[in-house]
């Protein structure tokens, strides 16, 4: 590019000569116009850039009003606490004391160091939760929001105490599925207590993350979409005008048989450890990715998920499958399971479990997949692989998840009318995310 100047030029403008111009004489009126504009661009963006900042910092005042207690130090608990402790919120993390070890480690610390993402978009940095505790009761009399980062079998001593302590209204978060927000509801409505609390759950955990030492915890990714309900589903609103402000992402889908159906663990946890049993046995822990998915084990997943589906669709319209759902929570366009789970990032490095008392079975098998198969014999509906996957965890670990686990009775589950419960529902447009 060749740029003649016609007039001396003062310095102010040099700046602008970086604007393109094609072998063209330039005056300084020229450069002057070209400056006007660019000027005038940059106040616009700085503007529209403060109007998000102030709507923004007006969302997370609107935030800083509330109590959230985080139950649970494991990996999914610390990286909750920490990730809100950073992003200004008044957290409090806190597990009871046979739950505590972790509780002590960040005691020591003074908090957790963040690696990798943060909800907020800020540096990964050092954070520090307001308390830190095994004195769940002190926590939970003043707490607006308490979410159960725990595996299902873990709930029930900490249900116990949000009963008994927490304050009234407070909305009460199972963040990973599992059928937990209606089994809980179920608790409260025996005793009379079904208005003293909003239960809901999420389809899954919004972060993927890692704890990898004393006081650090590395999220490898955050969700962009996370299905969402309350129980009954007349609070979901109510609910989300405040988790929404923390989590966006949260989207109100057709009911908690949805967000409990939809449980990617279900499918993604159970199926590839249990097909990989003899390597995990050998040789688990040990470095892996994907969760050594294979393409025929991607296929038995999708001969499951056929099974889920079928059953879902009895209870909420247009039940997404699998693929579907990581798709939406990774930002995917895959052609299949294998495919899918092969593309995302935050699965390239992992650690297998360390053998089959991993609660990848022991949680998901009796806490989601028996549901799912005692609620399709209710049903009239057969699960022959769904079937198969319980039975073998069954005779792997010499347990009967038939009987220990979450099923339909338990559940409180009728198939009483049920084709005409669920009609109007089905033919309805399904919540989109």
């Amino acid at each position: 590019m060749k740029i003649y100047i016609s007039k001396k030029i003062s310095p102010q403008i040099l700046p602008i000569l970086f604007l393109p111009y094609d072998d063209a004489i330039v005056t300084q009126a020229d450069l002057l116009a070209k400056a006007a504009f660019f000027c005038i661009m940059l106040v616009v963006a700085n503007i529209i850039s403060l109007i998000n900042n102030i709507m923004a910092i007006n969302s997370t005042r609107n935030g800083l009003n509330m109590k959230i207690t985080v139950l649970g130090a494991g990996h999914g608990g610390v990286a909750m606490s920490a990730d809100m402790a950073l992003s200004g919120y008044d957290v409090s993390l806190a597990a009871v004391k046979e739950h505590s070890t972790n509780i002590k480690l960040l005691r020591s610390t003074g908090g957790i160091k963040i690696e990798g993402f943060t909800s907020s978009g800020r540096q990964p940095q050092f954070a520090s939760p307001k308390v830190i505790t095994e004195d769940v009761p002190a926590v939970l009399k003043d707490a607006d929001i308490i979410m159960l980062i725990l595996p299902a079998f873990a709930q029930e001593v900490y249900t116990d105490l949000i009963i008994r302590h927490a304050k009234n209204g407070a909305i009460v978060l199972f963040p990973c599925g599992g059928f937990s927000a209606l089994k809980f509801y179920n608790e409260l409505k025996n005793i009379g207590m079904q208005d003293a609390f909003i239960p809901c759950e999420t389809s899954s955990l919004v972060y993927t993350a890692k704890i990898t030492g004393a006081g650090k915890v590395f999220i490898k990714a955050i969700k962009d979409n996370v299905y969402f309900s309350a129980v009954p589903i007349e609070k979901s609103d109510e609910a989300l005008k405040k988790l929404n402000i923390i989590y966006p992402q949260f989207k109100k889908v057709h009911s908690v048989w949805q967000t409990s159906f939809s449980n990617p663990s279900a499918v993604l946890h159970t199926i590839p450890t249990l097909l990989n049993m003899s390597r995990i046995e050998q040789m688990g822990p040990y470095r892996y990715s994907h969760y050594d998915i294979t393409p025929c084990v991607g296929k038995v997943m999708e001969a499951v998920d056929e099974e889920r589906i079928s059953v879902a669709g009895k209870l909420f319209p247009n039940p997404p499958t699998f693929l579907e759902t990581m798709c939406k929570i990774y930002n995917l366009n895959c052609g299949g399971i294998y495919e899918a789970i092969k593309s995302i990032s935050a699965y390239n490095i992992q650690f297998s479990p360390d053998g089959m008392k991993h609660r990848y079975v022991t949680e998901d098998i009796p806490y989601s997949l028996v549901p799912m198969a005692t609620i399709a014999k209710k049903l009239d509906i057969p699960t022959p692989n769904m079937d198969s996957v319980i039975n073998i965890a069954c005779m792997a670990n010499g347990e009967n998840y038939w009987q220990i686990g979450r099923t339909a009775e338990k559940l409180g589950f009728k198939n009483e009318n049920i084709e005409a419960k669920y009609q109007a529902a089905r033919e309805e447009a399904a919540f989109a995310l």
